[in-house]
């Protein structure tokens, strides 16, 4: 016996992008997600590190721009570095609004880490286990929206 379900929009994968996309595309249209295993289980789940972002006053989007580009060793396409930092602060913002929980400083802000090729802090983390909150965060976002749904 099969079943037939109708979407607007169908996104393979359940990992940070094939969630985001579905998020974003709940805008416009009924959404169905397809995920091969559990809808935890993707390499997201797994990322430790953290997200480089300008998040704080002190810090620039072209310091940001100059660290990636001399990390990259010339490797790096410019206008995807350009909008990957330009765009970061608000996509951290947005993962904050869908209750992302971010490690935090006694006073409440952003507790901002330094990883390899940066000049200043601003390595957005939740402890060690960054991916494992984005993908919680990104999970409760799809499983509260009724325009949503997702097949294991």
């Amino acid at each position: 016996m099969s079943t037939r379900h109708t979407s607007d929009f169908l996104v393979l994968g359940s990992g940070i992008a094939g969630l985001t996309f579905a998020l974003k595309a709940a805008a416009l249209g009924t959404v169905t997600i397809i995920t091969k295993k559990e809808r935890a289980e993707s390499n997201t789940n797994y990322a430790q590190g953290g997200i480089a972002a300008v998040m704080e006053e002190t810090d620039t989007i072209e310091g940001h721009l100059q660290d990636t580009l001399i990390a990259g060793a010339g490797l790096c396409n410019h206008e995807a570095v350009t909008v990957l930092v330009n765009e970061g602060p608000a996509r951290i913002n947005e993962l904050i609004a869908m209750g992302a929980e971010f490690t935090r400083k006694a006073d409440g802000s952003l507790d901002l880490g330094r990883e390899g090729g940066h000049s200043r802090n601003r390595i957005v983390h939740a402890a060690d286990l960054t991916g494992r909150e984005v993908e919680r965060a990104l999970l409760q976002a799809v499983a509260d929206n009724p325009k949503v749904t997702m097949l294991e």
